[in-house]
């Protein structure tokens, strides 16, 4: 995960990583050993943390539901996947190894479309770089996150 890449690069100029997701303990335990971070994870269903962020969120259109189907489809052709257009989210869970379950859907139903943010805190806690998914380029941006140079750029900024 890209993350796990970042956060490995930031450890090095001494910036600690925390993802939190947006599902409960358990699932997040679940679908990490599919996938094993590589930084410290926080789960937060309820997306207290994201809205005290000031992290977006918004209803899923059908505009919104095309942009992501389309990623999907882009990462099933990087895995080498072959499904129908309407089974590539299945697929991609498949190759996983992950069984989606009520809860997964339901979660997905309450969130709708919860965008993603990155952060730099200091050890203040004061915030000192905003990274937001699709605040710069409206939803041409989804799925779109700052590179790790821009990141640590930022982080050798503050720290200097």
């Amino acid at each position: 995960m890209q993350l796990g890449r970042t956060a490995e690069k930031l450890r090095q100029v001494g910036v600690e990583t925390l993802a939190i997701v947006a599902t409960g303990a358990e699932r997040a335990r679940l679908y990490f050993r599919f996938r094993p971070p590589r930084c410290a994870v926080g789960a937060d269903p309820d997306l207290i943390t994201h809205g005290a962020y000031g992290v977006p969120r918004t209803a899923k259109t059908p505009e919104i539901v095309e942009l992501i189907m389309s990623r999907w489809t882009d990462l099933a052709r990087d895995y080498q996947l072959q499904a129908a257009s309407g089974q590539i989210y299945d697929a991609l869970n498949r190759q996983d190894g992950f069984t989606l379950a009520e809860a997964d859907e339901a979660e997905r139903q309450r969130h709708q479309v919860q965008f993603v943010g990155q952060f730099l805190v200091d050890r203040d806690g004061i915030v000192r770089w905003v990274g937001i998914e699709c605040a710069q380029e409206g939803l041409a941006g989804l799925d779109k996150f700052p590179t790790d140079e821009e990141v640590l750029a930022a982080a050798r900024m503050l720290s200097s």
